[in-house]
C-alpha cells in the first residue's frame, strides 16, 4: 500500500458516492472531489486537487496495463468489483494534459419485479418495442426500483440493446439475453441512434432507462427517444392524472402543442406506485395502477384537456377492456387478498379509504390472517423461477489488498485527505479585471418572420417553404460602451443570418439556409422532397432563427401530408408559434472577449430582448463560485461557446460547457468558432455541433 498513498482517501470516496447514491464522482485537477446527485453536482471539499493529487489518485486507481494503455490512447474505460460496497465503472481520460477520472457506482442487488410485486401487465410493457413507459410515484426509490427492476425482466427475458442514461444507471445489469450499456450521456445516445438508423431495417430492440423527469426539456428529449425505443422515465405524482397533468404544462412551457402532440402519441403506459410496507418485513411493494395510452386518451392529451382526461380516467377504472390493475386501488386488494400485506398498512395506503375499509370488513384480509402475523409473505406475481437468485460475480479489486480503514461519518469531506511529497500548489488564478462587454440595447428594432408553407403536401412530390424576415418597426439604436466596434445599427447591416428547418420524422437532418442580413426584407426558400412513404397526418415542423451561428427564435407550425393534396394549391401563412430566445450565457477565454464582443454586436442589434450574460470572468473565483456560474448556467436558455486555442486550453470554458452538455445535451449549446478545427480541434463530443 506504500506505492499507493491515496487509496485509502479514495476508498473512503467510493463508500460516500454508495452512500448517498451518487451516480458519478469526479476527479478533476484543479476542481474538488464532486460527486453527481439527482443530477446535480454536490463538491465534497472547499480545497480543489492541484495536478499532482489528482494525478496521483487516477493512477494510483491503475494497474500497469491500463497506465500504458492510458499513455497510447489518451482515454480507456473499465470496471471492478469491491466487496461489500459495490461495482464501479471508470472512464480516465486526459484533461489538459493531466489525468482525470469518471467513477461511476452502481448497487450489485438488483431490484426484481417479484420482490416489488409488480403485476403481470406492468412487466408486459417493458418487452414493448418503443414509446414512452412513464413510472409515477411519490417515492423517489421506488421509482428508480421499479424502472430497474423493469430493466432487468427486459434483460432477461427480452432480446436486443438495453442502455442506461446517466441518471438511471443506479444499478449494475450484468448481460443476459440483452446486450447492456451503462452510464451513456445524451450525446453517445444521440451517435448510438443515427448508427442504428444507417445500419440494417432489422436492427435489434432497443430500450432505453432514462431516469427521472425534472422539467420540459427532459421531456422533449424522452419523447425524442421514445420515437425510436422503448423509453422508461420516471416522474414524480401520485396519482395519473396529477402525471398527466405535468406533461401538460411541461409541453405548454418548451415545445407547445407540438410537443403535447408528439408526447400524446408516443405514450405508451403510465404506472402510478405507492410504495406499501411489505408483512414479511421492512421492505416496501408497489402497489401499482395501470392506465395504457388509448386513441380517446391520445386525443384529450394532445389537446391539453384536462377535464375530458379526468373524465376518462374515472371511467377508466371501471375496466372496459378488463385489463387488470386498471382500478386505483385494485392491486393493493390482490396484495392484500395474497397474504403479502396487513390490512391496516393497506387501509393506510388506500386511495378511496371508504370503499377499501368495507373490502376489508367483507374478509379482504383474509389471506393475510390464514398465513398469521409472523409468517414470511411470498411474493408472487406471476415470476417465481424467471430470475437467478444466485449472487452477482465480482471481480477482485487488485491493488486494494491492504485493510481499510472504518467507514468515514456521512457528511462532507472537509479536506483531501493524503498527501504526497510529489505533489504540487496549483497557481492562483490571475485576478486581472476584464474589459467590459457592451450589454444588449433594449430600443433595437428585432427580428420577425413568418413561415408561409402550402396547406398540405402530397408523398412523393416536392414542395417549397418560405421563411420571411424583416424587422420590427422602430428607431435603430447607436449607443455601445467599447470603443472601435460598429454600432448596432451598422452591426445589423453585417450580420450573418442563417435559418433551420427541421419536420419530424420527413427531414432525416436539418436543412440549412445562410445569408446576410441586408437591412432590408427577405425570402428564403426550402424546396422540401417528401418521401413516398411518408407517414399521411401532421407533422411537427420547426424552424430556428441564427444570428452569427447563435440562435435568437425559433417557430414551431404544423406540417400536414396527405393524400388529397393538391400540389398546385398556393402557399399561405402556416401561423407559425414564435418562441424567442431570451437569455444565453457566453462561454470564452479572456483573451478572446474583444472578438466576442463584435461578434455579439449583430446579435443585439437583431435581437435586442436578447440577454447575453458575458461577466462570468467575475464568478471564477472566491468561495462559491461554482454554484454561481451553475446558477447562471441553469437561467440561461442557450449556452453560446465562442471556440478558438485559448478557449480550448481553458478549464473554466471546459467547466462551462461540459455543465450544459451533461445536463442538457448538445441541442441546447450555439458553437462560433473563432478560430477554424484545424488551428483549434473540437472535442469529440462537440465535433457534430454546425459552426
Amino acid at each position: 500500500m506504500s506505492s499507493r498513498p491515496s487509496i485509502p482517501f479514495l476508498l473512503e470516496l467510493l463508500r460516500l458516492a454508495m452512500r448517498k447514491e451518487a451516480t458519478a464522482l469526479y476527479i478533476v485537477p484543479w476542481m474538488p472531489p464532486t460527486l453527481r446527485i439527482d443530477g446535480r453536482t454536490v463538491a465534497l471539499a472547499s480545497a480543489s486537487f492541484d495536478p499532482g493529487q489528482s494525478t496521483r489518485l487516477v493512477l494510483d486507481l491503475l494497474d500497469d496495463e491500463h497506465r500504458a494503455a492510458l499513455d497510447h490512447r489518451r482515454e480507456i474505460e473499465f470496471d471492478f468489483a469491491l466487496d461489500g460496497v459495490g461495482r464501479f465503472r471508470v472512464h480516465t481520460f486526459r484533461h489538459h494534459g493531466q489525468p482525470a477520472a469518471t467513477i461511476r457506482p452502481f448497487a450489485t442487488e438488483l431490484p426484481t419485479p417479484q420482490r416489488l410485486a409488480l403485476p403481470l401487465p406492468a412487466c408486459h410493457a417493458a418487452l414493448a418495442e418503443r414509446g414512452l413507459l412513464l413510472l409515477a410515484s411519490p417515492s423517489a426509490s421506488l421509482r428508480r426500483d421499479v424502472l430497474a427492476a423493469l430493466m432487468e425482466h427486459r434483460n432477461r427475458v427480452g432480446e436486443g440493446d438495453l442502455v442506461l442514461l446517466d441518471g438511471a444507471a443506479r444499478f449494475w445489469h450484468p448481460a443476459a439475453r440483452c446486450r447492456v450499456r451503462h452510464g451513456v450521456d445524451a450525446a453517445a445516445i444521440e451517435r448510438l441512434l443515427r448508427q442504428r438508423e444507417h445500419a440494417a431495417t432489422n436492427a435489434s430492440p432497443l430500450a432505453i432507462g432514462f431516469g427521472e423527469l425534472r422539467d420540459a426539456v427532459q421531456l422533449q428529449q424522452a419523447v425524442h427517444l421514445a420515437g425510436h425505443a422503448l423509453c422508461l422515465a420516471t416522474l414524480e405524482a401520485a396519482r395519473p392524472l396529477q402525471a398527466l397533468q405535468r406533461l401538460v404544462a411541461w409541453a405548454h412551457e418548451h415545445g407547445g402543442a407540438a410537443l403535447l402532440h408528439r408526447t400524446a402519441m408516443r405514450l405508451h403506459m403510465v404506472l402510478t406506485l405507492r410504495p406499501v410496507p411489505a408483512l414479511a418485513d421492512a421492505r416496501a411493494l408497489a402497489a401499482t395502477q395501470i392506465v395504457p395510452n388509448s386513441p380517446p386518451l391520445a386525443a384529450d392529451l394532445a389537446e391539453g384537456d384536462l377535464p375530458a382526461l379526468q373524465a376518462l380516467l374515472e371511467q377508466h377504472e371501471h375496466r372496459p377492456a378488463g385489463l387488470p390493475c386498471a382500478a386505483a386501488d385494485e392491486h393493493l386488494q390482490m396484495l392484500l387478498a395474497q397474504g403479502l400485506v396487513t390490512p391496516q398498512a393497506a387501509l393506510l395506503h388506500a386511495l378511496d379509504h371508504g370503499r377499501f375499509a368495507r373490502i376489508v370488513a367483507r374478509g379482504g384480509a383474509a389471506g393475510a390472517a390464514r398465513r398469521g402475523d409472523g409468517a414470511r409473505a411470498r411474493v408472487d406475481s406471476g415470476f417465481m423461477g424467471v430470475f437467478s437468485t444466485g449472487p452477482a460475480p465480482r471481480d477482485p479489486f487488485d491493488f486494494a489488498e491492504a485493510k481499510t480503514p472504518a467507514a468515514p461519518p456521512d457528511t462532507q469531506v472537509d479536506e483531501l485527505g493524503w498527501h504526497d511529497e510529489a505533489s504540487t500548489t496549483a497557481a492562483p488564478a490571475s485576478t486581472r479585471p476584464a474589459p467590459p462587454i457592451a450589454g444588449r440595447d433594449a430600443a433595437g428594432r428585432g427580428l420577425r418572420a413568418q413561415v408561409w408553407a402550402p396547406p398540405a403536401a402530397l408523398a412523393g412530390t416536392c414542395v417549397e417553404v418560405e421563411v420571411r424576415l424583416a424587422r420590427d418597426g422602430g428607431e435603430d439604436a447607436s449607443a455601445t460602451s467599447v470603443p472601435a466596434t460598429p454600432t448596432p445599427a451598422v452591426a445589423a447591416e453585417q450580420a450573418d443570418l442563417s435559418v433551420q428547418l427541421r419536420v419530424d420524422d420527413l427531414l432525416p437532418t436539418a436543412m440549412r439556409l445562410a445569408a446576410p442580413w441586408r437591412g432590408m426584407p427577405q425570402r428564403l426558400r426550402f424546396t422540401l422532397p417528401i418521401p413516398e412513404q411518408a407517414r399521411t397526418g401532421t407533422h411537427a415542423a420547426r424552424v430556428r432563427l441564427l444570428v452569427q451561428g447563435i440562435m435568437v427564435g425559433e417557430l414551431g407550425f404544423a406540417f400536414p401530408v396527405r393524400p388529397d393534396a393538391d400540389p398546385r394549391a398556393p402557399a399561405e401563412n402556416a401561423d407559425a408559434a414564435q418562441q424567442r430566445v431570451g437569455a444565453a450565457y457566453a462561454a470564452f477565454a479572456d483573451s478572446d472577449r474583444e472578438a466576442v464582443a463584435r461578434r455579439l454586436q449583430p446579435v443585439h442589434a437583431l435581437a435586442p430582448d436578447l440577454a447575453v450574460f458575458v461577466e462570468a470572468g467575475k464568478l471564477r473565483s472566491g468561495i462559491g463560485w461554482r454554484e454561481r456560474l451553475q446558477g447562471e448556467l441553469a437561467r440561461s436558455e442557450r449556452l453560446v461557446l465562442f471556440w478558438s486555442r485559448a478557449a480550448a486550453d481553458s478549464p473554466w470554458v471546459d467547466f462551462e460547457w461540459r455543465s450544459v452538455w451533461r445536463r442538457r445535451g448538445t441541442q441546447a449549446i450555439d458553437l462560433v468558432l473563432l478560430e477554424p478545427p484545424a488551428l483549434a480541434p473540437l472535442p469529440p463530443e462537440l465535433a457534430d455541433l454546425p459552426g
